[in-house]
């Protein structure tokens, strides 16, 4: 057949762009996905962080709850509270309440920084497959080309 394409030298094209477009659109898939999980890893690390602060609060309020048990009790017994012993049981309560607040507060904002840090693993890892789509797109057009090419002199 002199002149035009044949009918399977159409079909072998179509083939080669058919899975082109299937490459690419998988690459986007892959991306779209991946950027939904970044997402919803920052919106995880934020929560963790939100769940740290409303701890450190509760061991705060606690501690003022206790710095107040401990006040009456002292006062009950007819201790002076602003002074010596008491003052210094206050002060360690204080001091420890704000060190395990401190300690709750870094960690959350660790497993923030943590999730953070996978979401843009996760992002680069979309951009990553994104970009072989892509590849893998011109690739099986560069291989059907040269495939006609061989096609064309044989016929």
């Amino acid at each position: 057949m002199s002149g035009g394409i044949s009918a399977t030298t159409w079909v072998a094209l179509a083939a080669a762009a058919a899975s082109a477009a299937a490459a690419v659109y998988q690459g986007n898939v892959q991306k779209k996905t991946a950027e939904v999980n970044a997402e919803l890893q920052r919106r995880e690390g934020e929560q963790q962080k939100d769940a740290a602060m409303a701890q450190a609060e509760k061991i705060r309020k606690a501690a003022q709850a206790q710095q107040g048990q401990a006040n009456a009790a002292l006062a009950a017994s007819g201790v002076a509270i602003g002074e010596g012993t008491p003052l210094r049981i206050n002060e360690q309560i204080a001091h420890d309440s704000e060190s395990d607040a401190y300690s709750v507060l870094l960690t959350g904002k660790r497993q923030q920084q943590a999730a953070n840090d996978q979401a843009g693993l996760l992002q680069y890892q979309g951009k990553a497959a994104q970009t072989g789509g892509y590849i893998n797109a011109g690739a099986s057009l560069l291989s059907s080309g040269a495939n006609y090419g061989k096609w064309k002199g044989v016929q």
